[in-house]
């Protein structure tokens, strides 16, 4: 099979029919970052929101955090969900961008800083934080293990120690699919 450079290549990139079918979204927190958090909360630094009559689902893809400034608490990046029925408050609603780098919305919908109605429940622990300062591994390959139905807020936040003035950079990949 040939490819449009002239050269040949087996098989299409991995994400390529997600992205050109505007399936695949990205949000990232602000440039000027987040501080992670110290437990789990009803304001996480991260959320990603499925409202309840979407008749979608988002299958996370992956999830990147990269330190910013400041000195980081020794502790735990975490996924957790919660029962979300109305739309997160306060904070900044974040804008998705497509897999095809438009700036075209999906249903799903992100925020920085917002207010859950409820605490979430730890899912799964995702990255290592240490005061060095270093997070690890940086990014993880989620690949549709986990899933965002309607009604549900998805929320990636630190279990760590305080930290002085710590900020990361939070983004998250997620495609959309009808929810049966």
């Amino acid at each position: 099979m040939a490819s449009t450079n002239g050269g040949t290549y087996d098989c299409k990139p991995r994400y390529e029919s997600m992205a050109s079918a505007n399936s695949l979204f990205h949000a990232s927190t602000a440039v000027a970052g987040v501080a992670p958090g110290t437990a789990l909360s009803t304001t996480p630094p991260m959320v990603l929101w499925n409202p309840p009559a979407s008749g979608k689902m988002a299958a996370i893809v992956r999830v990147r955090i990269t330190y910013l400034s400041g000195t980081l608490g020794a502790g735990s990046v975490v996924y957790a969900r919660a029962d979300q029925i109305t739309v997160p408050s306060g904070g900044t609603e974040l804008v998705p961008i497509s897999g095809a780098l438009q700036a075209l919305s999906g249903t799903i919908r992100a925020f920085q800083g917002s207010t859950l109605t409820n605490t979430p429940i730890i899912v799964a622990p995702a990255f290592t934080l240490t005061a060095a300062p270093s997070i690890s591994p940086g990014q993880d390959e989620i690949a549709g293990e986990l899933c965002i139905l309607p009604g549900q807020a998805f929320a990636i936040q630190a279990i760590a120690a305080a930290g002085t003035t710590p900020l990361v950079l939070i983004g998250a990949s997620w495609f959309e699919d009808v929810y049966s």
